[in-house]
């Protein structure tokens, strides 16, 4: 009986810690060419697995001008409270960047709490114009912290190894066409100071 006693008393012990651990779960990342999310967007999977894509091992592909990044996630604070979500990011390749973006509150069902980027510009970042990332090829590795107020953070991390993906940044055509001109009239004052 003693035994059954202490079991009892252990498993109680356990769910009380596992019960008021706060969770990030249904991680998400997306990518747009534009401002709003919702017009073009491209979203991965961090630690969820809704999406068709998973960011971690992706080619994100090429962007021109515009590259937006944001996401969402779902927070357990276990009732008290969110301090703040973020989602850090790291690049590297043709130039190195870094750099954090805040999730604004999106929605909430008990006992859920979700937060993300999805609301507009205000909680986003484009990558290329906030860095000054020029033409090549890049990596990137973002990760997710959350803190409820008073409790240490939590991480969405990939096991602390980060979701990694590769991208490249592209000239855009109408600077691959001014180029094209100046090398045309470049070849034309040649010649026609030659002869």
């Amino acid at each position: 009986m003693k035994k059954i006693l202490t079991l009892i008393a252990v498993l109680t012990v356990l769910f009380a810690v596992s019960a008021s651990a706060q969770t990030i779960f249904n991680g998400y990342a997306y990518l747009t060419s534009n401002e709003t999310a919702g017009v073009s967007s491209a979203w991965y999977d961090l630690s969820a697995s809704a999406q068709a894509l998973d960011f971690q091992g992706s080619d994100l592909g090429d962007f021109e001008s515009n590259m937006w990044l944001g996401g969402q996630t779902g927070f357990w604070s276990d009732s008290q409270g969110v301090e703040y979500i973020k989602m850090h990011y790291s690049i590297t390749g043709a130039a190195t960047a870094s750099g954090s973006i805040s999730y604004a509150f999106e929605s909430y069902t008990d006992p859920d709490d979700q937060w993300g980027t999805d609301g507009g510009t205000d909680s986003s970042v484009d990558l290329i114009d906030a860095h000054s990332l020029a033409e090549g090829d890049y990596s990137i590795a973002v990760w997710v912290e959350g803190k409820a107020n008073n409790r240490d953070s939590v991480w969405d991390n990939n096991s602390s190894s980060n979701y990694t993906a590769d991208f490249t940044v592209v000239p855009e055509p109408a600077t691959v066409g001014m180029l094209g001109l100046g090398a045309l009239l470049t070849l034309l004052v040649r010649r026609m100071t030659t002869s």
